[in-house]
This record gives C-alpha cells, sequence and structure tokens, in this order.
C-alpha cells in the first residue's frame, strides 16, 4: 500500500507545478531600442567576371604585332595573359599564347515514305470516298569534330617591345 501512495502523491505533485507554471503569467517583452544612426555601409564591389577569350587568329596577330612597336601591355590588352613565360641564357624574354577550339557540327537527315490510296467516285458534283494512309520515317545523323588552334611565340627587347614573334594555326 505504501507504494501505490508515494506514486499517487508525486503524480499529483507534478500535475499541481504544471498547472502553476501554465498559470503564471508571461514576462513582459521589453521596450524596443531607440532607433540609432547608421552610416550606410559602402556599395560592395561587382563580382570578378571570368576572363573572357581572347580573340586570338592568325589574322589579327598579323595585322596587329608589329616589330619594335607593340608592347607588353599592348599585348595584354589585345590577347590577355600568355600561357608561358620564360627567359633564355641571354635574359630575353619570351611569350607563349596557346588556344584550342572544339567545334563539333551535327547533321541531322530525315527521311519519309508515305503510301496513300484513294478510293473515291466522283458523280457529278459531288464527291464520295475513303482515304487510306500509311507511313514510316527514319533519322540518321553525322557528327564532325573539328580543332582549331594556334600558337603565338613573342620575343621582347630589354625594352619591352616586340623583337620578333611566330604564329602557327592549325584546322583538324
Amino acid at each position: 500500500m505504501f507504494l501505490p501512495d508515494l506514486r499517487l502523491r508525486g503524480a499529483c505533485l507534478g500535475c499541481a507545478l504544471w498547472v502553476a507554471a501554465c498559470a503564471s503569467p508571461l514576462p513582459e517583452p521589453a521596450p524596443p531600442a531607440a532607433p540609432t544612426a547608421t552610416p550606410n555601409p559602402a556599395p560592395l564591389p561587382p563580382p570578378a567576371q571570368p576572363e573572357a577569350p581572347s580573340a586570338l587568329s592568325y589574322g589579327l596577330v598579323t595585322s596587329q604585332v608589329r616589330k619594335g612597336e607593340t608592347t607588353q601591355l599592348e599585348l595584354v590588352q589585345l590577347f590577355g595573359s600568355p600561357n608561358i613565360t620564360s627567359y633564355d641564357t641571354a635574359g630575353i624574354e619570351t611569350w607563349v599564347y596557346e588556344r584550342t577550339a572544339t567545334q563539333t557540327d551535327v547533321q541531322a537527315r530525315s527521311e519519309a515514305a508515305r503510301g496513300a490510296a484513294n478510293l473515291g467516285a466522283f458523280f457529278g458534283s459531288g464527291s464520295a470516298g475513303a482515304s487510306v494512309e500509311g507511313g514510316r520515317s527514319a533519322s540518321t545523323g553525322t557528327a564532325r569534330t573539328s580543332v582549331r588552334s594556334i600558337t603565338v611565340i613573342v620575343k621582347f627587347a630589354p625594352d619591352k617591345t616586340v623583337s620578333d614573334y611566330s604564329v602557327r594555326a592549325s584546322y583538324f
């Protein structure tokens, strides 16, 4: 008998605490803070744009690059950064530009064959008839991939102007 009374007393005590907690008033919310003057933050710079592919072509190189005149800065403005830079044993700086583009041309061809029979009888100016059509179609395609590649090698004089250059372009 002692244990059931203890359990009952514990359950009643728990219920009483729960009811008391539910009946107690909620705390008052804190008053809103007085507005403060905050300086406008500086605008964020725009996100960095990925470097666009340069318009490196055989014609552009041969028309724009002049020995003894074109500077390194002008080359970077025209073609972007080189892929390779090096110095030989004589201290001559050399830049190498390499660009490759792959292009795939897909050509689709569709063939269709249709058979039709038209049965009809014409009476005076009116017509009466039945039509039956059947067909099949087939599609074929071909893909052709081509690769264009250009390599430009530029050597510089001590004053950072082009002393010599060579251009090799291939298409296969």
